[in-house]
């Protein structure tokens, strides 16, 4: 039987995670939860290597208290590039005043893809929570910023 040394191991792991294809992963990038004024939107953001169909996927706002839930449905024939964005509006005539939740990502089979933490808004302007750089999701409350928004735009 023939031993590899550790290094060894470590350098061919490196070289097949370098070289294997990137698989499209699609997350929630910024959120607009700007408190009564219905203008509540979600920006998905694909920080992987080939094209996401994201067709009949949901996104949900949720708040807790008072309980309230907003679900967003992405139609049909929807793709996202690799570094593209695209961005689920929420309805216009959503009663939802307090600003503050938390967004969740599902698939069209309803598996949880991604979820922000709990998110509160209550500056009735521009500004938005949103992960810099793009995409960055190492599932920690540091991966979000609160400032000015760029929807379906890189933020800076």
């Amino acid at each position: 039987m023939t031993r590899i040394s550790l290094g060894v191991q470590t350098s061919i792991l490196l070289v097949l995670a370098i070289s294997a294809p990137g698989i499209g992963a699609v997350v929630i990038n910024e959120v607009e939860l700007n408190y009564g004024d219905g203008s509540k939107w979600v920006e998905l953001y694909n920080n992987g290597g080939e094209v996401v169909e994201i067709s009949r996927w949901t996104v949900w706002i949720v708040d807790l208290e008072p309980p309230w839930t907003g679900v967003m449905k992405i139609p049909q024939d929807t793709l996202v590039l690799p570094g593209g964005f695209y961005v689920a509006e929420g309805d216009r005539q959503w009663v939802h005043t307090t600003g503050t939740g938390t967004v969740i990502l599902k698939d069209e089979d309803g598996v949880e893809l991604d979820k922000t933490p709990l998110l509160s808004d209550q500056s009735n302007n521009f500004f938005t929570h949103f992960r810099y750089p793009n995409g960055v999701d190492t599932d920690q409350r540091s991966d979000w910023i609160f400032g000015k928004g760029t929807k379906n735009g890189p933020n800076s």
